[in-house]
């Protein structure tokens, strides 16, 4: 006999697998340039204190970011600043993995819902540049390749960062890259729709515990009758 399948589970996974490609496609093809260069404006901004002595500004070339250095290069030429990259897409791709998650999600106020879980991946998204911007000066500085990365072609003038916080900022960039990407997304569903798993999930066991018990009224089996 095939277990039937929890509606509420079928229709999460239905409606997610929709979602999430029509997401990513309204994000491709629409928000993640104006995303990126609002993003690219608050980190430039927030850059005045971050890294005030080795940051000129972010930029936002083609479809790019990129990271103004005051550490100059060392070379023969006259060139005063370096220019690093910044990938922003991975860390705007938060938004809509949140929202392919959520518009599926049986619930009230869905509007509402969306809404508070962009609001608070903004801070997590403002992170995952932070630690990128992070690595991509050590990298500069320190020239060794790192976490996959390969330094620019030019050596910085500037001394290298030592050991250990070097690894820790390709640790930061692995964070930014690889994990939260993917798990920021999915904790801010999981904390704004607390009822609906909770809902699901007692649900799955209660069913399966009156699958499991035996019907009232049954007949003695034969092996008590065979007892008594």
């Amino acid at each position: 006999m095939r277990a039937r399948v929890d509606p509420l589970l079928l229709r999460l996974l239905v409606g997610g697998s929709l979602c999430l490609p029509l997401c990513l496609v309204l994000w491709w093809q629409w928000l993640r340039e104006p995303l990126a260069k609002i993003l690219a404006h608050g980190a430039g901004f927030a850059s005045q204190w971050l890294w005030s002595e080795t940051v000129l500004g972010v930029g936002f070339g083609g479809d790019k970011g990129m990271v103004v250095s005051l550490v100059p290069p060392l070379t023969d030429s006259a060139q005063l600043f370096m220019a690093l990259p910044l990938p922003l897409d991975r860390a705007t791709v938060i938004l809509p993995l949140f929202w392919a998650l959520t518009l599926p999600t049986p619930g009230r106020a869905l509007l509402r819902r969306l809404l508070c879980g962009t609001l608070v991946l903004l801070p997590v998204i403002g992170l995952t540049v932070a630690l990128y911007v992070q690595f991509q000066l050590a990298l500069y500085r320190t020239h060794l390749p790192l976490m996959t990365e390969i330094p620019p072609a030019e050596y910085a003038l500037a001394l290298p960062d030592a050991p250990v916080p070097y690894y820790l900022a390709g640790l930061g960039r692995q964070l930014a890259v690889l994990v939260l990407p993917i798990v920021a997304p999915l904790l801010a569903w999981l904390l704004l729709h607390q009822a609906y798993l909770r809902k699901m999930i007692l649900g799955g066991w209660l069913q399966r515990a009156l699958k499991s018990a035996p019907p009232t009224g049954s007949p003695p089996s034969p092996s008590a009758d065979a007892d008594g």
